[in-house]
């Protein structure tokens, strides 16, 4: 039986298994990016709500009644997908300060196989898909106009989040992935920073006379004096962990009705919720709200707490004592959603289809391999091994073989059995005369055993044993060598061969070569 297999059908197979892998591993990186990255609460320089999902900026008027929706995408110079990390803050005009960039700063850089077409570009994607806290420029955007310009020279890192104090437009801005906190004022000059002391800065808001920071890995407050530009710090305020859920990364908190309203978040910056301590830092109660529900950012806004939700794009509103008073909703906000939790569905049915197909193809293949080797075994059945019986071609009494009349038949038929034909590994054969010498024949082959054998072979070599696949491969090169061999010498027309050498060598892992060769003879009787 014949189980060699073409290149080209191998070449087939393997781009069958690798393409669903490929696009499992593309499916993923899309479903990962198709959600929502930040849901930010703030108020404007006006006094009105305005909700922030990743580039979407929601202003609402009038309790939610009309609200205007800026997209950040068409601001770009270069065409891609606004990808903003941070909170969008409010100057006194009601301009707004954001970091804003394309696929070429952001995730999108390492999560996804694109690649840009402009040279300089794709050098900066490439560049950055080497690091998550590379810089991009702050801008400073008009919101009428809709135009947008550098903030002076300032960057920041794709996860961060400012604040800018109205009365005199000074930026405090924190970089969560270099653990530094920064101030400039309105024309860029720098006013102080700090660089150390605090692991994943989150939110910088005002409490009384100065600012208090959120050090997320800490979990805790620092209260900083905003007069001296963070040349001392006034005391920190360390909150204690959920014990019972297992949350201790602090997201988020704010000072409500004399008390402290946390987010904490579990390992992964996941499984959020909402808690109320007091001014000591002890935890004094969780904050229900709906089973799904991903409390992301607060903001205590006209005497009531706003929980974001990342899960739904709702806001909640809270009483103090952490009961649900309304909920609210804004159209742009839940369409944005409502797209991305689409396209993430679109994405996981490619990846159920991957997994699919990937099933398939390995019941498939453990299939064939079964029925592939049930019809070698049929084709090839094992001989039970007996010291006392000789080989035919080895019994110096047995009929010699005859040459055809026509040598060149031999070549379109392949004889298996090689009963009489002579084949020694000695050169004087007893009861024999060669009357003929032809020459050196031999005959090669290389054989390699599939994956399968070879994972079997490195388990064996694991916990020991004979390596059955090793053994059926050499014996079959050798049977395979020594037909070559004998073909070779009945079409030069000799009826033996003798002085006959076996050679073996290692091609590549899992492959081998054997080597029959001896000499051509014809044989007579004595």
């Amino acid at each position: 039986m014949d189980k060699e297999i073409k290149p080209v059908t191998a070449l087939l197979i393997i781009l069958l298994f690798v393409a669903p892998i490929a696009v499992r591993y593309w499916a993923g990186g899309e479903h990962a990016l198709a959600k929502v990255g930040v849901y930010f609460l703030q108020e404007d320089a006006r006094g009105q709500l305005s909700l922030q999902a990743d580039r979407l900026l929601v202003s609402m008027a009038d309790h939610g009644a009309h609200e205007e929706v800026f997209d950040f995408t068409p601001f770009m110079n270069t065409p891609g997908t606004a990808d903003i990390m941070g909170n969008i803050a409010y100057f006194a005009n009601n301009n707004v300060l954001l970091r804003l960039g394309s696929a070429d700063y952001g995730p999108d850089s390492y999560l996804s196989l694109a690649s840009s077409p402009n040279a300089d570009a794709e050098a900066l994607r490439r560049r950055l898909s080497d690091t998550s806290s590379s810089p991009a420029p702050l801008l400073r955007c008009d919101l009428k106009s809709k135009r947008c310009q550098n903030f002076h020279s300032i960057q920041a890192p794709w996860r961060y989040r400012v604040y800018i104090d109205t009365t005199n437009d000074n930026v405090y801005l924190t970089e969560g992935t270099t653990h530094k906190v920064r101030a400039f004022s309105d024309t860029g000059q720098a006013l102080g920073s700090i660089e150390q002391g605090m692991l994943f800065p989150k939110r910088i808001r005002p409490y009384k006379d100065g600012l208090y920071l959120v050090d997320t890995n800490h979990r805790s407050l620092h209260f900083l004096n905003k007069a001296s530009h963070f040349s001392d710090t006034k005391h920190q305020l360390k909150f204690e962990r959920d014990t019972e859920d297992n949350r201790r990364w602090l997201l988020d908190a704010v000072y409500f009705d004399t008390q402290w309203w946390l987010i904490l978040a579990g390992d992964g910056m996941r499984n959020t919720a909402l808690y109320r301590a007091n001014e000591d830092g002890k935890i004094l109660s969780k904050i229900p709200l709906s089973p799904a529900a991903e409390p992301f950012d607060l903001l205590v806004y006209q005497g009531h707490l706003l929980v974001s939700d990342l899960h739904s794009g709702a806001v909640y509103q809270l009483s103090q004592h952490g009961e649900l008073i309304n909920t609210i909703h804004s159209p742009a906000i839940a369409n944005y959603f409502a797209e991305l939790a689409a396209s993430r569905a679109y994405y996981q049915n490619i990846i159920h289809l991957c997994h699919l197909a990937l099933g398939l193809f390995l019941v498939c293949g453990i299939a064939s391999a079964t029925i592939i080797a049930r019809r070698h075994r049929q084709a090839n059945p094992k001989v039970r091994y007996d010291p006392s019986a000789l080989p035919a071609y080895l019994n110096p009494r047995q009929a010699l073989y005859q040459p055809s009349a026509n040598p060149e038949s031999v070549y379109s038929l392949k004889e298996t059995a090689m009963s009489n034909f002579l084949i020694s590994n000695i050169e004087i054969i007893p009861g024999k005369k060669v009357t003929q010498h032809l020459g050196l024949v031999m005959g090669s082959t290389v054989r390699a055993k599939h994956a399968g054998k070879d994972f079997m072979a490195g388990l064996k070599n694991i916990f020991g044993g004979e390596l059955g696949g090793y053994t059926e491969l050499l014996s079959e090169a050798r049977t395979e060598a020594t037909e070559r061999m004998t073909e070779q010498a009945k079409a030069i027309g000799g009826n033996a061969v003798i002085n006959v050498r076996y050679s073996t060598s290692s091609i590549t892992a899992g492959a081998s070569e054997i080597l029959a060769y001896g000499t051509a003879v014809f044989l007579e009787d004595k």
